[in-house]
């Protein structure tokens, strides 16, 4: 697993060009750094940097998703490689479609993942609830439960978790890649771009808002967050707080990830027989 690099404004005329295999990323008043693409995952460009065509090129040739998004969560948009054929399992995928009895047996097993991440944040973030666990959560209670844990502000909330689920789709979207399935077949998302990575995106959901919640735990102590023309958005130290606690955590989701991607290979298998 390869690391994330994080280009951000912040740094001050931050411009990134190729250089062979190569980025070089040079900022004002700091040396130039070359960084291999073979070194990396994803890439994550936040608000308004140079960055050469040719770069996204050379990250589109190594497999590399490119996610941009700005500190308010309002604009997010990703970069894929262009292949024109179809993706080796794209036919496979298709079978969760071919009737509502496959499509049922899909939808039960996301929610029921989706259930289990959901008890198990439940557990971490409200220990005094572990023992009435046991025997699952509705969703509804999820919610209800994560709405005492959640700021006053739902604006600021939409800010953060939107934030944090645009790493998870750079994060899930290079394993839908690197497993050759199509990003876009979605199922409960149908008909929409990305489908497949907003399906996994819905099962480990719970795990985008413990680190939302905990961005606002961390923020009780410092602000993390401004207010600028009637909208809120994260300051500078509030976007290395969500990055450090995304990163510190990438090892475990990533591993999260490939198990869910295995389940959907096995329970495909299946539907097949």
């Amino acid at each position: 697993m390869g690391k994330t690099l994080y280009l951000n404004e912040s740094a001050g005329d931050l411009y990134v060009k190729r250089d062979g295999p190569s980025v070089w990323i040079t900022a004002r008043e700091t040396a130039g750094r070359r960084v291999p693409a073979r070194l990396l995952s994803r890439v994550v460009v936040m608000g308004n940097i140079k960055l050469d065509a040719r770069a996204i090129t050379l990250f589109a040739e190594n497999d590399i998703p490119v996610v941009f998004m700005d500190n308010s969560a309002e604009e997010t948009a990703m970069a894929l490689p262009y292949n024109h054929r179809l993706p080796s399992h794209y036919d496979e995928q298709k079978v969760f479609l071919e009737s509502e009895e496959n499509t049922g047996r899909y939808e039960k097993w996301a929610q029921a993942k989706r259930t289990v991440f959901q008890m198990d944040v439940l557990r971490k973030l409200a220990p005094s609830l572990s023992g009435l666990l046991t025997f699952g959560i509705g969703e509804g209670n999820y919610q209800q439960v994560l709405s005492e844990l959640k700021p006053k502000s739902e604006d600021k909330w939409s800010v953060i978790t939107g934030i944090i689920n645009s790493l998870f789709r750079g994060l899930i979207m290079e394993h839908v890649l690197k497993a050759d399935l199509d990003p876009h077949t979605g199922v409960i998302h149908r008909r929409h771009n990305f489908g497949f990575v907003l399906d996994i995106c819905y099962i480990v959901g719970a795990e985008s808002d413990i680190q939302a919640v905990q961005f606002f735990r961390a923020e009780r102590k410092v602000s993390l967050m401004e207010k600028r023309q009637n909208a809120w958005r994260v300051a500078e130290p509030g976007m290395r707080d969500i990055i450090h606690r995304f990163e510190n955590k990438r090892v475990r989701l990533s591993n999260l990830v490939g198990t869910v991607i295995d389940e959907i290979f096995e329970l495909m298998r299946e539907l097949r027989i």
